[in-house]
């Protein structure tokens, strides 16, 4: 008969014992909890118990020093055999953790025995949480969450608790262990949730209870993520929380696809701040990628250890370009398309860009060869390059004998984006910007009031006849995320667009503007900017009455708020020195305006005509105009 109790159960003196269970969905965790208790302490014993015979054998060839495993039929009696049969795996499992604990304190004479989820991870000596401890019969670890989130689910967290071989110590389980037979599920009941609610009980019901002070112990998302604004910084290779060295940190809801794809909250979009995720969650990932390389060197097939979640919510995908954008808490993806007569403009919208840092990537979609050339050449910083033909083919090429040049432009901009989130996945979302826009202060604006949306439209802010034939949307800043409800807006814009998308009024259609306005009436989880200094433009500063700009020392403001972008609609490059700054009718431009908006524009666009002729002077970059064309806003500079 196979042995169900294998490891060292004899010498336990002087030792931190510390209990999990364990299945088969659960082993690429386990095995990092235990090489971090082996790189942090050198008197410590697992004892792990095991929910099904694959686990029990494949641990047993690993043949641990340090560790104790046996089958959870040496802890079941014939209730608890029974109880199996009514829960789930999650619940049975929290239903065992009182006679498992009572168990290893009674069967083996243990003088102590702290429990801990398989998802703990060890940053640094256990050691400090038997200190803390000390000699109290019980210790409690504090969900240190939202007040509404501990009323419903328990002031205390089930996730590390510990017991002690007193007569408090296994009084206690034996309550524990009743109240949990009786009722131990997920979906909170009144005033129980799980074997968890039934905690808040036990401060009162018992004495000699040690509640956790200590930051480091049980720290988890709910308690560093969100719900608290604690200090976290790394001193002297250690993180702190506070004044508390981190100790374990709790990765629940943390799922495993593959050594590179993993959701790392899987309750919801969970956004993480860069001192977190560096140092936190990466070493977890890390050492998580190295078990399994492991494993498959020794032969093992780790498919069936991942888990099978198709609902991500927080998806990350380990990859040297997401590491890159790990280093920051603001990095912003963003794409636009570039043809020939667009690679000034195109140019200095990079350039502002890189004026404000190096938190961002541009993928530019590349309409002709002579504007792939060039940018290949050029070599830009943070920038992917994509000919159009990549994206859909010979799609444009069938379009174009329809459509012009600007409409084919249109056209591209869903099936753009579209594609980059298809084909870089480590990225969560993408915002489209026309080539002339131009950045005067940071995008963050944009992200935060994007926040948790599933997309974001910026209103025209116009007069009534512009936004009558226009749309009341702009199509030349708009971002998607990567999540269902977004890639389904995207695929009906695309669709849309394919279909119909011209430089002309028809139908209540123009070109792939006009179809934006029936999005937020269609579609659900849409946000709508308010910030009047994002995608600020001719059309809703210059043409509306009583919108001027001023200047704050570095800032440039529109009504006391910074402008973040400014959209150069509609502007022509007649010469080196000579700007048509609005082609389509007269308008008046302050000072004020010329003066903090286009002029630094248009310095930006004379250095890179310059650029670009110094690399290749054969091409024409000026606008182009028609025969009858005449300049109505003529700017000399």
């Amino acid at each position: 008969m196979f042995n169900t109790v294998i490891g060292d159960t004899k010498n336990n003196d002087n030792l931190n014992h510390i209990c999990v269970t364990a299945s088969k969905d659960y082993i690429l965790r386990i095995l990092a909890m235990y090489y971090s208790l082996v790189t942090h302490s050198k008197n410590f014993k697992l004892w792990v118990c095991c929910m099904d015979q694959e686990t029990i054998s494949f641990l047993k060839e690993m043949n641990f020093q340090h560790m104790v495993i046996f089958s959870v039929k040496e802890v079941e009696d014939i209730n608890l055999r029974l109880i199996k049969q009514q829960r789930k795996l999650n619940e049975y499992c929290w239903t065992l953790k009182a006679p498992l604990i009572h168990y290893l304190l009674t069967r083996y004479n243990l003088e102590s025995v702290l429990y801990c989820d398989g998802d703990i991870y060890f940053f640094s000596d256990p050691n400090e949480i038997f200190e803390e401890w000390g000699n109290a019969s019980i210790y409690l670890c504090p969900q240190r969450d939202a007040e509404w989130v501990e009323k419903k689910y328990g002031k205390y967290q089930a996730g590390v608790i510990g017991f002690r071989h007193d007569t408090i110590g296994l009084e206690s389980l034996k309550w524990w262990q009743k109240k949990c037979e009786e009722w131990c599920f997920a979906l909170p009941d009144k005033e129980r949730f799980g074997d968890q609610k039934y905690l808040d009980e036990i401060p009162n019901m018992f004495s000699n209870v040690r509640i956790s002070e200590h930051l480091g112990i049980d720290a988890a998302p709910w308690n560093c993520i969100y719900n608290n604004n604690y200090r976290i910084e790394k001193k002297n290779d250690s993180l702190y929380i506070e004044k508390n060295k981190l100790v374990a940190y709790h990765f629940a809801c943390f799922s495993i696809f593959n050594e590179d794809e993993f959701d790392l909250w899987s309750l919801d979009t969970l956004k993480i701040r860069s001192t977190i995720k560096n140092n936190i969650y990466i070493p977890y990932i890390e050492k998580i990628r190295e078990i399994i390389q492991d494993l498959k060197n020794r032969g093992y097939d780790v498919n069936h250890f991942y888990s099978k979640k198709s609902n991500v919510k927080s998806y990350y995908k380990y990859t040297t370009f997401r590491r890159k954008m790990d280093q920051t808490d603001e990095f912003y993806c963003m794409a636009t398309i570039i043809s020939k007569e667009y690679l000034v403009k195109g140019l200095a919208f990079h350039q502002s860009l890189l004026n404000l840092g190096d938190e961002f990537h541009l993928w530019i979609c590349c309409m002709d060869s002579e504007s792939l050339n060039i940018l290949s050449k050029l070599n830009l910083k943070n920038v992917t390059l994509i000919p159009v033909s990549e994206i859909e083919n010979n799609m444009i090429a069938k379009l174009s004998e329809k459509r012009s040049l600007t409409e084919c432009c249109w056209t591209m901009k869903a099936p753009l984006c579209e594609h980059i989130l298809k084909h870089y996945s480590e990225i969560d979302y993408i915002i489209y910007c026309d080539a002339d826009m131009y950045f005067f202060s940071s995008p963050k604006p944009i992200l935060d009031e994007w926040s948790t949306y599933s997309i974001f439209l910026c209103k025209q802010r116009s007069t009534r006849m512009i936004e009558h034939k226009h749309g009341i949307y702009q199509a030349g800043l708009l971002g998607f995320k990567r999540e269902e409800n977004s890639l389904k807006i995207l695929k009906w814009w695309k669709e849309k667009c394919l279909e119909w998308c011209y430089d002309q009024y028809e139908d209540d259609k123009w070109g792939d503007q006009k179809y934006l306005n029936k999005i937020p009436n269609k579609f659900i989880n849409i946000k709508v900017i308010q910030n009047i200094g994002i995608d600020a433009a001719p059309w809703n500063i210059v043409m509306v009455d009583g919108n001027d700009v001023t200047r704050k020392g570095s800032r440039i403001l529109i009504e006391n708020t910074e402008i973040v972008c400014f959209h150069f609609g509609s502007l022509l490059m007649l010469s080196e020195n000579e700007y048509d700054l609005w082609k389509l009718e007269e308008l008046t431009f302050t000072k004020s305006i010329l003066k903090n908006l286009y002029n630094p524009y248009i310095k930006a666009l004379q250095q890179k005509y310059e650029e670009l002729l110094s690399i290749d002077n054969t091409i024409h970059y000026l606008s182009h105009t028609a025969p009858d064309y005449t300049p109505m806003n003529v700017h000399k500079f």
